[in-house]
């Protein structure tokens, strides 16, 4: 009698102690819901456009051209605060770009934030805007980013002109060129 109640419990045990199915697929790499998340100052920001979307947004200023830029406008949820990158056409490709003062010339790629709820505006100096994807079949573009900002971009970083802001850890994955409706 002893030998069915061994046995009994063996295959209870067994059945037990086998893993389920679950239909994850741990190759799926995670994707965020945001077109833009970046930490500010330690501080996690998760963004959209101001249309509250993952397209590109029209430039606005002529120093911009939209025949020479790209707008990835991620505006934070307080909908005061928000990043742009005016990632210059000719840059649309995989690489590393860096970021530098701003010049408004049309030159280069460029990074702005207003970052309002810090009252000080905060200008941008040094840092890097990568592009680790493009997909020029469906017009999307993702990469990472990341840069310091002083309170004066007329002084170089110094202990009288320090770094007051810093941004790291910026990804992004926008839709250009989407035809309006």
């Amino acid at each position: 009698m002893k030998t069915p109640k061994i046995l009994f419990l063996f295959l209870l045990l067994a059945l037990n102690s086998c893993s389920s199915d679950n239909n994850e697929n741990p190759e799926d790499p995670e994707t965020s819901k945001f077109a833009m998340t970046a930490k500010v100052d330690g501080t996690l920001w998760e963004m959209q456009n101001p249309f509250g979307s993952d397209y590109a947004t029209k430039t606005l200023f002529d120093m911009y051209p939209a025949e020479e830029y790209i707008l990835l406008q991620g505006r934070n949820k307080n909908f005061v605060d928000e990043i742009r990158l005016y990632i210059k056409r000719s840059d649309l490709k995989v690489g590393t770009y860096p970021i530098t003062k701003n010049t408004f010339d049309a030159s280069k790629t460029q990074v702005e934030i207003s970052f309002n709820t810090k009252g000080k505006s905060q200008y941008p100096v040094n840092g890097s805007v990568s592009i680790t994807a493009i997909d020029l079949t469906a017009k999307k573009v993702t990469g990472t980013f990341s840069f310091n900002c002083v309170d004066d971009d007329d002084e170089p970083i110094s202990a009288a002109n320090p770094v007051t802001t810093k941004v790291t850890d910026g990804t992004f994955s926008y839709r250009y060129d989407v035809p309006e409706k």
